[in-house]
């Protein structure tokens, strides 16, 4: 039996509705704090958040079907379990993770996260809730309406403490969770009200003990999951785009930095300092002049930053973040010393400041952003974007970008984890808003460069200008580029001919791409 629980069918509705809104608030916590969490752990993407906000609804699903067979000892069992598994998250998951990835099981990662979303972060409330309108609605003056638009002004008030609190301060968001769940599982199962004081510590101490199990936990996970011998966290964020981890291999100041955006590595790697070099610097450098003006489109790292803004005129890094721009400046550019102030940052999204921008034709864009895995980046692959870049490009410019693996001869039937899936389509767009497209290959990664002149004058310079670039100081080690290829006109052609360009919204395209990201990460024996 209930001691005063909201739950019996003497409930007064007064007393129903006040707790009804805090679970539709809690609800959408819940869902914006932990799934954001989860994703991160297995390199976040578009398919990833499918999977796990379909798990969290099939988890709702099953405790409203489960709702009415549940006893009072029943309920108060899955709401203490509840609150015992929030108050780990999501330090004891990220140890999960890192242990699997430590015996060589890191592909149990999805299916943990799926069954964790379906089983762990929705289903006391779904017992709950249906109860608790059942309990409700014995008031005449209730409707199942008014008590769902109670729900879903729970919700709203939780979407505008998050923008209130920001992404950034993701322990209060947890904690403030986290108390509202103590106190419907006090107050749903019946207990003497009393013991919300007792109860109130649960948040308290979970915020006191955030940021070491934090750090520590993180730091366990980049161990064991990517491979650090040494790691340090540095610098860590959420932003309302993704988290931003920086992350020192080492406990010296100047060993290296890595950067991960929701988990996927955006900067660190031998490779993807070539990406900068072919996308970002090259393209300025074999200009008959001096760059006047210079765009790129990400550039999160800031490194193009670094390298580019001696050697053009004048220099625009747009990028979306301002999380990722900031961290990366204090963290990885600054303690090099020696960094340029002469150039513009804009934080904003690349299609909207290229749709918006009214100057100055730019002589170079240079798209520096992630594979499409989003449907935010594919669309800076889609041909719209590129007819768009070229109207913002000086006659004799520039535009580059990464085909995001090797280009190369491919029927469009082929298979779905297929590398050279995406160049094709990339090269396709480009085609069509370009009249001159050249891919240059170097190592088992292509680049193409588009422009509206001849690239035969620029192409010829490319390795001169290069050697130039390579013997100032740091440089040759930072880059250590290989040999450079420009693949023959007519096979850019003729291998994208068969293929259609990426569209505005289109989801193929990020989906292939996230599975294959997803097999390669975890499932892939070689």
């Amino acid at each position: 039996m209930y001691h005063q629980g909201v739950l019996d069918s003497g409930s007064t509705t007064g007393r129903a509705r006040p707790i009804l809104l805090l679970a539709g608030a809690n609800l959408t916590l819940v869902q914006y704090a932990a799934l954001r969490e989860l994703g991160c752990l297995v390199g976040s993407n578009e398919l990833v958040l499918v999977l796990l906000l379909t798990a969290y609804f099939l988890g709702l699903s099953i405790g409203y079907l489960l709702s009415d067979r549940l006893g009072t000892r029943a309920l108060r069992v899955i709401g203490v379990f509840t609150v015992a598994l929030f108050a780990s998250l999501p330090f004891s998951v990220r140890y999960a993770a890192g242990a699997l990835a430590r015996l060589d099981l890191g592909g149990v990662v999805l299916p943990l996260l799926f069954v964790l979303a379906l089983l762990g972060l929705s289903p006391f409330y779904a017992a709950f809730l249906p109860r608790l309108v059942g309990a409700a609605r014995h008031d005449p003056a209730s409707s199942l309406a008014r008590l769902y638009a109670l729900e879903i002004a729970g919700g709203l008030l939780a979407l505008a403490v998050i923008v209130l609190v920001t992404p950034a301060r993701m322990p209060i968001l947890l904690a403030a969770h986290l108390a509202g769940l103590v106190a419907l599982v006090v107050l749903g199962a019946g207990w003497a009200r009393k013991r919300l004081a007792w109860c109130a510590a649960v948040p308290l101490a979970y915020l006191a003990v955030y940021a070491p199990l934090d750090r520590a936990s993180l730091a366990f996970f980049y161990c064991h999951r990517h491979d650090f011998e040494d790691p340090v966290v540095i610098a860590s964020e959420f932003s309302p785009y993704q988290r931003v981890d920086l992350v020192r291999e080492g406990s010296e100041p100047e060993d290296r930095i890595y950067l991960y955006l929701n988990g996927n590595l955006l900067y660190g790697s031998r490779r993807l300092n070539q990406h900068n070099l072919f996308v970002s610097i090259l393209p300025n450098l074999v200009l008959e002049e001096r760059s006047a003006r210079a765009l790129v489109v990400g550039g999160g790292s800031l490194d193009a930053a670094r390298y580019l803004a001696p050697r053009v005129g004048r220099l625009t890094v747009c990028e979306i973040d301002e999380a990722v721009a900031r961290l990366a400046r204090v963290h990885m550019q600054g303690p090099r010393g020696g960094f340029p102030e002469d150039w513009t940052l804009v934080i904003d999204d690349g299609k909207h400041f290229l749709g918006a921008y009214a100057g100055e034709p730019f002589d170079v864009i240079s798209v520096d952003v992630p594979v499409p895995t989003y449907l935010q980046t594919a669309m800076l692959h889609s041909e719209t974007f590129f007819r768009l870049a070229r109207a913002r490009l000086s006659p004799s410019g520039i535009f580059s970008i990464s085909l995001s693996g090797r280009y190369r001869r491919k029927s469009p039937g082929g298979s779905l984890l297929s590398a050279s899936y995406l160049a094709q389509r990339v090269v396709a767009g480009l085609l069509r808003a370009f009249p001159h497209v050249a891919v240059l290959e170097a190592d088992d990664h292509s680049y193409a460069w588009a422009s509206t002149s001849d690239l035969a004058p620029a192409l010829g310079r490319l390795d001169d200008r290069l050697d130039s670039f390579l013997e100032e100081t740091d440089t040759q080690k930072v880059f250590r580029p290989p040999p450079v290829r420009i693949m023959d006109a007519a096979d850019v052609v003729a291998f994208a001919q068969p293929f259609s360009p990426i569209g505005d919204a289109d989801m193929q395209i990020v989906l292939r791409m996230s599975v294959r990201k997803l097999y390669y990460r975890f499932y892939d024996a070689d």
